[in-house]
């Protein structure tokens, strides 16, 4: 069997800031938050004094969700929240989480599996409002 995509992409034509504002509200209009986000540019910049174009992790959760997860494994903090790694180029920014197959391979128990893969589902309908999803190439079959 093929493994599938690992990742899924949405490409927007704003810079970085705007992109994590944009998928901010589109979150929140979903009902899910950001209890937590790191901005990586500015980490490596001071840790290691390079520059880096703007890169910034949002973790994304739904508190219902993370308390379900939890109920059933309270490892599922390791997945509850998810991150969403937004990074600009210009005028142009992508925004990356994993796939909905690559959570799928984790081996979860199935309430917490039945968690996250909601949770993931929010976020990457939150992120079809701001964004073009990025196509995957097709692979011919013999």
């Amino acid at each position: 069997m093929t493994p599938g995509p690992r990742s899924v992409t949405f490409r927007l034509p704003v810079p970085c800031r705007a992109a994590v504002a944009q998928a901010k509200r589109a979150l929140a209009e979903d009902g899910l938050r950001v209890p937590a986000e790191m901005n990586v540019a500015s980490h490596i910049r001071e840790e290691f004094g390079a520059t880096l174009t703007p890169s910034v992790v949002l973790y994304v959760d739904d508190p219902a969700l993370l308390l379900e997860a939890v109920i059933f494994q309270r490892d599922a903090a390791l997945l509850i929240p998810q991150p969403v790694s937004i990074s600009g180029n210009g005028d142009q920014s992508e925004i990356v989480l994993r796939s909905a197959e690559a959570l799928r391979d984790m081996g979860m128990p199935p309430g917490v599996r039945d968690s996250v893969l909601e949770l993931h589902s929010r976020i990457v309908r939150a992120m079809d409002t701001i964004g073009e999803r990025e196509a995957l190439p097709q692979i011919a079959h013999c």
